[in-house]
């Protein structure tokens, strides 16, 4: 009787308290993943595409599993193969400034007139002190327009300046990326308002520093002076907004639609970066959400435009480039989840 009924219930008090002194669980659980996570690599471990979701099931554990045997190690997650930092792809050449020629420097020699700033349309960014709609431009100025442009007939709603904190190669090659893809205007020296002292204080240092070449600062040599010529870019305003500022984004509750409104945008992003960098020999890598407009009708995503060609962000490409080597590249680097967790990280919500 001792053996059938007092001997069973110590044992399991024995393996309780075994189990809190050593930590070890007395059975162990095998869990097995069923993610539906569809995805593809090429042989280099590019995700190409990627499915969101996923679910855990947990097997029953065999009878005869050892006291002591290790766990199972555990299931692998959704984001295991999802890095948020990446390397560059070996077909880039050389950053594209390293491009430039000498006649390309001679971009903002001209001093522009003729043009009227309105209110700032975005905020001072790091390479930037400011973006600026445009209130009005007479004739004079519009006799700078490139054929392309001056054909459109455009007014003033359709442009915008950015204003520079100083010049270097990276500015100089923003003006010839913008002229390649059509979007430039005119580009030189703007007389507006002096800047803070702050401001001026750091172009100055820059320059004593040997950071800014001396003739890339225009600053005025009296500081009652109120205004002082500045280095500005005059660019097409696409059409568009990022895809988080629309308002059928922002009001959509499910978080499928929102993904695949998402999904639309990068697959549409990513045609036309690969189109741009097989027609042009360099690739635009600054595609962050805010970098590309949409254009959509409701929930669907019919265009997108790309914006900002910083020099810093572009690199030219190798001539033996394919479409699949820019696509595997642009597919894995600007996936879902890379937008999602930018987005997280500065507290604006995605999906």
């Amino acid at each position: 009787m001792f053996y059938r009924t007092t001997l069973p219930y110590l044992l399991a008090l024995w393996n309780i308290g075994f189990t809190n002194l050593v930590g070890a669980a007395p059975l162990a659980v095998r869990a097995s993943m069923a993610t539906g996570l569809q995805s593809s690599e090429d042989p280099q471990g590019r995700i190409l595409t990627n499915n969101e979701g996923g679910q855990v099931r947990l097997s029953a554990p065999p009878l005869m599993t050892p006291l002591l045997s290790p766990p199972p190690p555990s299931p692998p997650s959704s984001n295991a193969s999802r890095p948020l930092s990446f390397m560059l792809p070996k077909w880039l050449t050389e950053p594209y400034p390293h491009s430039l020629k000498a006649g390309d420097m001679e971009v903002f020699n001209t001093v522009l007139q003729g043009i009227t700033l309105a209110k700032k349309h975005s905020a001072m960014g790091n390479n930037n002190a400011g973006v600026y709609s445009v209130a009005s431009f007479d004739p004079s100025f519009a006799q700078l327009f490139p054929p392309s442009i001056a054909a459109q007939n455009i007014d003033p709603s359709r442009l915008l300046v950015k204003v520079l904190k100083h010049i270097d190669d990276n500015m100089v090659a923003e003006v010839k990326a913008l002229k390649t893809v059509s979007q430039f205007v005119a580009s030189g020296l703007l007389k507006l308002p002096t800047a803070r002292s702050n401001e001026l204080g750091k172009m100055k240092r820059g320059i004593k520093d040997g950071k800014v070449r001396r003739d890339a600062v225009n600053y005025s040599s009296s500081d009652d002076d109120p205004f002082e010529l500045k280095p500005v870019i005059v660019m097409l305003k696409m059409p568009g907004k990022p895809l988080t500022h629309t308002p059928e984004f922002i009001s959509e509750k499910n978080l499928e639609t929102k993904r695949q409104m998402m999904s639309d945008t990068l697959t549409m992003m990513c045609d036309r970066v690969g189109k741009l960098a097989l027609e042009h020999r360099f690739v635009h890598r600054d595609n962050i959400i805010g970098n590309i407009l949409v254009i959509n009708e409701g929930s669907k995503v019919v265009d997108v435009n790309i914006i900002d060609w910083g020099g810093k962000y572009l690199s030219s490409i190798k001539d033996d480039v394919t479409w699949d080597d820019l696509m595997g590249w642009c597919h894995n680097r600007w996936a879902v989840y890379v937008w999602e967790a930018s987005l997280s990280r500065f507290g604006v919500p995605s999906a």
